[in-house]
């Protein structure tokens, strides 16, 4: 699977209606794109979005950028936004629940997220996931409220993790548990935690291929 993540800051407009009309449009008519597996737009607080879109391949991940510009131009001409960053990459772990298949929608989630982001200064990216994979990934599976878990492969030794629970306070403990991990397991890593984002889930979608885990 392969991702792509967007994020921006809402500078003028309503977060309430931009997430209606995500709900409402965007996100089925990315659901219905071909290769497509997951969708989660994230409201971070203070104007900032996250949106995550996966996909079965890389073209279908690079097409979904083209979709939400179009869509914006279309459907959000009343907005304005500033683009943050966009990132793409390999989705090389993941694990998700039953739950997560259930769609959320705008004024009625009930998942949180935590994307935690690193820096591998030396050492190799497959011998990491490789180790997050058989370890990480299975005790996080194993939270209250878990339902889904992504390790990306960004590029030049930047990697992202995705945790969504059905409760902050867990997904906090993830942060936790992850800080941990890295300390005392990754010892053999020159790696460095960058950054740490969390929010609201507030749209999603998925397909049951979701389910089947990802291996390093």
């Amino acid at each position: 699977m392969f991702a792509s993540i967007r994020r921006y800051r809402l500078v003028h407009g309503s977060m309430d209606e931009l997430m209606r009309r995500v709900d409402g449009s965007f996100a089925d008519e990315l659901g219905a794109q071909p290769g497509f597996v997951s969708y989660e737009f994230m409201d971070c607080g203070d104007g900032e979005v996250m949106t995550v879109s996966m996909f079965r391949d890389a073209e279908g991940a690079d097409a979904s950028r083209e979709l939400a510009q179009r869509w914006t131009m279309e459907n959000l001409q009343g907005f304005e936004f500033t683009r943050l960053e966009a990132r793409r990459g390999e989705v090389m772990v993941s694990r998700a629940a039953q739950d997560m298949l259930a769609p959320a929608h705008a004024g009625s989630t009930d998942r949180f997220a935590s994307i935690r982001r690193y820096r591998l200064r030396s050492g190799s990216t497959a011998d990491l996931v490789h180790v997050v994979d058989e370890t990480f990934a299975e005790r996080i599976g194993e939270m209250d409220g878990f339902e889904a878990y992504h390790v990306v492969d960004c590029g030049a030794g930047e990697i992202m993790s995705m945790s969504f629970f059905r409760d902050l306070a867990t997904a906090e403990e993830s942060d936790d548990r992850a800080l941990e991990f890295v300390r005392d397991e990754l010892g053999d890593f020159d790696i460095e935690r960058t950054e740490i984002v969390g929010g609201e889930v507030a749209v999603t979608r998925a397909m049951e291929e979701l389910l089947e885990p990802a291996h390093a």
